[in-house]
């Protein structure tokens, strides 16, 4: 029994020195990996929140220039600048399945 016992001793050591090592490291890597998650969810908040801010100012945007477009004359269109076009064209779609084209026959 001694002689097993000392036989395996040295490797024993290393073993257990090698499962702490492999411990800590796990250890650190789980805080981190943690640690992240976290920051990843702060952030998506974050970004939620911006999203939401952002589609609230495009909206008034929108408001704003329908507004402006409802009250514009041609008189004011005129007067900066405009002008009517001379020649319109209307392009239409063969199939719904077809992409738009230009045929020349």
């Amino acid at each position: 029994m001694k002689s097993i016992a000392i036989t395996y001793t040295p490797h024993i050591t290393k073993t257990i020195a090698a499962l702490a090592a492999v411990t800590i490291i796990a250890m650190f890597l789980y805080g981190f990996f943690l640690l992240e998650a976290v920051a990843n969810t702060a952030k998506r908040a974050s970004a939620e929140h911006s999203v939401a801010t952002l589609t609230s100012q495009i909206s008034q945007l929108e408001a704003q220039y329908l507004t402006q477009t409802r009250d514009l004359t041609l008189e004011q269109a005129q007067a900066l600048g405009y002008q009517v076009p001379k020649d319109v064209t209307t392009v239409f779609a063969v199939a719904p399945s077809q992409a738009l084209g230009y045929n020349s026959h």
